[in-house]
């Protein structure tokens, strides 16, 4: 009988070890999509707020794509194609005075080429 009670103790226990793994593997989950879907959220806000920018600074450019995305830095990016030059990416950041271009960085004698480029 003592020796039932034992192991009903020590299965007791192994469950409880499983449950509580359990429960972490489902937290851990948790967080991790919760951290996809927030930052989701704020690419579409930069994609949004860029494509605001473009279109209230240059109001006769007609923008063919816009797409953001996270760097391997961590920095949000938006990359910006116009209709007029759909050769060039413009590449726009959001900083602390708010969203400004980041590229394309051409050379002195190359910054002509480019129809919207900012200093």
């Amino acid at each position: 009988m003592n020796q039932t009670n034992q192991l009903s103790t020590k299965v007791k226990i192994v469950l409880l070890f499983f449950a509580f793994l359990a429960s972490l593997i489902i937290l851990a989950a948790a967080l991790i999509a919760y951290n996809i879907y927030t930052e989701h959220n704020e690419l579409d806000e930069l994609q949004v707020s860029v494509e605001e920018y473009v279109t209230s600074k240059y109001s006769d450019a007609k923008i063919e794509e816009v797409s953001a995305e996270t760097s391997l830095k961590g920095e949000q990016l938006a990359y910006v194609v116009l209709e007029d030059e759909p050769n060039s990416t413009y590449i726009y950041g959001e900083g602390t005075s708010g969203i400004m271009q980041l590229g394309p960085n051409p050379a002195e004698g190359e910054k002509e080429n480019y129809k919207y480029l900012e200093n």
